[in-house]
């Protein structure tokens, strides 16, 4: 596929390299910090990543990235906007989706004024279809005691401030913290539900710390917890049987009908709004054949 960029946003091209996330190429050498507007929670580039012309070459068989017009969205919904153009694209040869990472409300603002064709937001919205639940697990292993939390306690364990087991009154032992690559689309998530970031000088950082342990993927994370009695993390809850335990957040348990009516504290629905020769994408993303792709990147799906 061929790849265009416009010169001015260069670096949100270059450093969209965390949809190679999807594939499990994390790493726990990249920056701890964002930059906010319009490059909102797209990561900076460090030393260790790899050169602008390397990401580019890497990326121009896999995307065509247009930052005119197409589909926007914020990372937090980057796999399913893969996963939606891919689908589409091959549903019907010929088709064309081009798509760009932007905050939420840049996303819906160039919806409305008519600059984007279709957009992927979380949260709830006037308009537009509900295509799946963003649906994050609280992981502990099946030995830990451990079955309820409430958003404090939670935040205070992802933010390094609860480090001991000892403080639930359990065995004194040190909490370890399993989680993803700050640029995944989960722990992205994560982090912006609960306000895991402070921000200094127009610039964002995670307050997840240093110690915790980062993997590859959600499937490393849940293996390493199942390993890990005193481990803890965080995973895409999806609508799949997972051997780890999933803690209630403040006294309510993940469930459909906790996700559906929005008790559940972390979950968030995604919704996919559409205009113009774009609106094909609105029945497409109601099939069945989306509906499984979807549930397969860990989104809980609509019932």
């Amino acid at each position: 596929m061929r790849i265009k960029i416009k010169g001015s946003f260069l670096p949100i091209v270059v450093l969209l390299s965390p949809i190679m996330l999807l594939a499990g190429c994390g790493t726990s050498a990249a920056s701890n910090e964002t930059v906010t507007g319009f490059e909102e929670r797209i990561p900076l580039h460090s030393p260790q990543s790899p050169s602008p012309a390397e990401t580019i070459v890497e990326l121009q068989q896999e995307l065509f990235v247009n930052l005119d017009f197409g589909m926007f969205g914020e990372i937090e919904t980057l796999p399913y906007m893969v996963a939606l153009t891919e689908a589409y694209i091959a549903e019907y040869d010929g088709a064309s989706i081009d798509f760009a990472v932007v905050s939420r409300d840049e996303a819906l603002e160039l919806f409305q004024s008519g600059q984007a064709q279709a957009v992927v937001v979380t949260g709830e919205t006037q308009g537009g279809v509900l295509v799946a639940y963003q649906c994050l697990g609280v992981a502990v292993h099946p030995d830990n005691p451990i079955t309820e939390l409430d958003r404090g306690q939670i935040f205070r364990i992802f933010s390094g401030e609860i480090d001991n087991w000892q403080e639930f009154g359990l065995d004194d032992a040190p909490i370890t913290i399993y989680a993803t690559d700050r640029y995944s689309a989960s722990r992205q998530a994560f982090e912006n539900i609960l306000s895991l970031k402070s921000t200094t000088d127009g610039i964002a950082k995670s307050l997840v710390p240093d110690t915790a342990v980062v993997l590859p993927d959600d499937s490393s994370v849940a293996e390493a917890i199942l390993a890990d009695i005193n481990g803890i993390g965080i995973l895409w809850a999806g609508e799949t049987p997972s051997p780890v335990n999933f803690v209630s957040i403040d006294s309510v348990a993940l469930s459909c009908d906790s996700i559906a009516d929005g008790s559940y504290g972390l979950s968030r629905p995604v919704v996919l709004m559409a205009s113009g020769d774009t609106e094909a994408l609105l029945e497409f993303a109601a099939c069945v054949k989306m509906t499984e792709i979807a549930r397969g990147l860990g989104f809980w799906p609509v019932t």
